[in-house]
């Protein structure tokens, strides 16, 4: 009985190298799609590094502003009083300028 196992070992060696070569090729496009988030992600991460640093110097910014308001709106309050002892100061001794005439 002749050996037909000629065909059958080709077409498995045939299967087999094609599958290899799928096989590598989707092993290029893994390493090619991981190449590619990687770079996603680490601009990702310089976007979200300025960001946090712009947020950071706002919060500086409004934490002095907040300061400086509350220590004019002190001073102000300060000279109002002031100026409103003085008016009293000067509209008592108008009134006695007057009683005294």
């Amino acid at each position: 009985m002749p050996n037909n196992d000629g065909p059958v070992v080709a077409l498995s060696m045939q299967i087999k190298e094609s599958l290899e070569r799928e096989v590598g090729g989707l092993r290029k496009e893994i390493h090619e799609f991981r190449e590619e988030m990687t770079t996603r992600s680490d601009n990702q991460s310089a976007r979200l590094d300025r960001q946090a640093g712009l947020i950071q110097t706002g919060q500086r910014w409004t934490s002095r502003q907040t300061t400086w308001s509350e220590r004019v709106d002190k001073a102000l309050e300060k000279k109002d009083e002031q100026i409103a002892n003085l008016i009293r100061r000067l509209t008592k001794l108008e009134g006695r300028s007057k009683r005294a005439s």
